[in-house]
């Protein structure tokens, strides 16, 4: 049976739980990744997606089925990244909390084409909201609409911050030679 999201929302939302068992498996690994490139940590990130799915299963009865539901589990996700490090009181602040764990399993978990470990040093320099938005733009591959919505900004101030982080990457991020 083909994936047909607004079908599956549209069960969910009337009382039927087992639909959001295909949402699930087609965005888990999507979010799981997002919640590790925040958190670093793997068991956190799988405690944070579990929470994500459940309270998006709990709440499915807000969602439009006419909208795609990935940007609604990522404001989830997000929500659920900000009440981790909320209540676990980081004497740091968390735009500064920005340091990899495992380097190998962080370029295995984003399937990264781009060395992120090599360039980590670099998106330390960004802002977290630079951080954010070059993340879902090149490691998820989401559309500038979809990343506003996630993160409540205007689709052209995510066009506006991730110019401006690439071009400060490009100042910042030595030339190799080839």
């Amino acid at each position: 049976m083909p994936y047909n999201e607004r079908e599956l929302i549209i069960e969910c939302k009337s009382g039927k739980t087992e639909p959001f068992g295909q949402i699930y498996d087609r965005h888990i690994r999507t979010i799981y990744n997002f919640i590790f490139y925040k958190v670093f940590d793997k068991e956190t990130a799988e405690d944070l997606t579990s929470q994500t799915f459940f309270k998006a299963l709990k709440n499915i009865g807000s969602v439009d089925p006419e909208r795609p539901i990935l940007s609604w589990l990522y404001k989830i996700a997000h929500n659920s990244v900000l009440d981790h490090y909320r209540s676990a009181r980081q004497p740091e602040d968390i735009d500064d909390y920005w340091d990899i764990g495992g380097d190998e399993d962080l370029v295995k978990d984003l399937d990264a084409e781009t060395d992120v470990v090599r360039i980590k040093k670099y998106l330390k320099k960004l802002s977290q909201i630079e951080r954010d938005i070059v993340f879902m733009r090149v490691w998820q591959e989401l559309p500038y609409h979809m990343i506003a919505e996630i993160l409540d900004k205007s689709e052209a101030s995510c066009k506006m911050s991730y110019s401006r982080a690439l071009k400060k990457l490009k100042t910042i991020i030595p030339q190799e030679k080839t």
